[in-house]
């Protein structure tokens, strides 16, 4: 594997959970009307189905949303590719 290919899944991977953790919490906020579990002292009031649930929807939601980013960055980066060899060749004809 290239260092641009690499590059490009650390990226990509680091901003699909980005926004996917932030879906997460602002969904869960406005259509629940609850504050989110933070991992801090401050959540203990809320019980303990209610962060299991937000956890489980947080790694569920995060991990779709890095799949579908990762295939279609796969499905792009060959093309380009593609293109890159296919040009190389009529070069080389």
């Amino acid at each position: 594997m290239n260092i641009a290919w690499r590059l490009m899944t650390l990226g990509v991977g680091a901003g699909a959970g980005f926004v996917a953790k932030n879906l997460v919490d602002v969904v869960w906020e406005k259509a629940l009307g609850k504050r989110k579990p933070t991992g801090d002292g401050d959540d203990l009031d809320q019980s303990f189905f209610e962060v299991l649930v937000f956890s489980g929807v947080t790694a569920m939601v995060t991990a779709m949303t890095a799949e579908a980013v990762r295939r279609a960055s796969e499905k792009a980066y060959g093309r380009r590719t593609a293109r890159i060899e296919n040009a190389a060749r009529e070069e080389r004809a």
